[in-house]
């Protein structure tokens, strides 16, 4: 009976999260445009410190003009883009996308410590 309570939940969760999707559906041509634009912007960035305040001002950008669900279909895009990058430079560079996330993990924590 436990795993029938799982499984309805997962269920239900499941529906709700394809409803927000649905719900945020319209918004994702922008979005991904806007994630394009911002990549080509920030990925070239010579000066580490630019890249956070043009990072803010899109989602402030986005935030003023689609509230709370453009900010939400924003980091679901970015999401999206992210993970699809990182496979394609693990898989193009010889490793598993678990291999590569290990590897900036671990950077993060030690750059973290020092």
């Amino acid at each position: 009976m436990g795993n029938t309570v799982d499984r309805e939940e997962r269920a239900r969760i499941v529906a709700r999260i394809q409803e927000e999707r649905e719900r945020l559906r319209p918004l994702q041509p922008e979005m991904t445009r806007t994630v394009i634009e911002l990549l080509r912007r920030t990925v070239p960035e010579r000066e580490p410190g630019v890249v956070p305040w043009v990072n803010m001002a899109t989602i402030k950008g986005i935030e003023a003009q689609h509230g709370a669900d453009g900010v939400v279909a924003l980091a679901l895009s970015l999401g999206n883009w992210a993970a699809a990058i990182a496979q394609d430079f693990a898989r193009t560079n010889g490793h598993t996308a678990e291999q590569l996330m290990d590897y900036y993990e671990t950077q993060f924590f030690e750059d973290d410590a020092s």
